[in-house]
């Protein structure tokens, strides 16, 4: 099973990718962890890797015989994509998408939730961007997604997520 989770910032990927993870016993990869690494002396709290090393470790995923990977939708991973079997758009509301940025944040700064970078009010406002980008199409993932129709299911509202867990469920039995 490889299966390529996509969609903006705060839509469920990595909660998604983690439960079906754990139901079927693949293995999962959060592609931010691919091209960030946690860096103390870097203001964000992190820093990119070098193309070549994201690359490498990108592929070395691809080269295993079952995945499930998390993105936003960089074009930079379109290969991932192309070989999934099965490609999951979460493209829930933007107002949960909201509430959820907010959550997460807050509870970040608390220091209630781990993360890989400083939650900042710069990063709050960065989360606000990347989702609002989402919503207009000027972050290209929808489109990137809908080049694989014949494998693509979108998943919109939380019932439709968990019927698809379900799904994923019977289907391991």
């Amino acid at each position: 099973m490889k299966v390529y989770i996509v969609g903006p910032v705060a839509s469920g990927k990595s909660t998604l990718a983690r439960q079906l993870s754990q139901l079927t016993g693949t293995p999962c990869f959060h592609l931010d962890e691919i091209v960030h690494v946690k860096d103390p002396a870097s203001p964000q709290g992190n820093r990119k890797r070098s193309v070549q090393e994201r690359d490498e470790l990108f592929h070395d995923i691809l080269a295993k015989d079952s995945y499930i990977i998390e993105d936003t939708g960089r074009s930079c991973f379109l290969e991932g994509m192309e070989q999934a079997d099965q490609v999951v758009l979460l493209d829930v509301s933007p107002v949960l998408r909201r509430k959820r940025v907010i959550t997460r944040w807050l509870r970040q700064r608390l220091g209630m939730e781990p993360c890989s970078y400083r939650p900042s009010f710069s990063m709050l406002r960065d989360m606000f961007l990347w989702s609002r980008n989402y919503e207009t199409g000027a972050d290209g993932t929808r489109v990137r997604a809908e080049q694989f129709p014949q494998k693509l299911t979108i998943l919109r509202t939380p019932g439709e997520i968990a019927a698809f867990l379900r799904t994923c469920s019977q289907r391991g039995k």
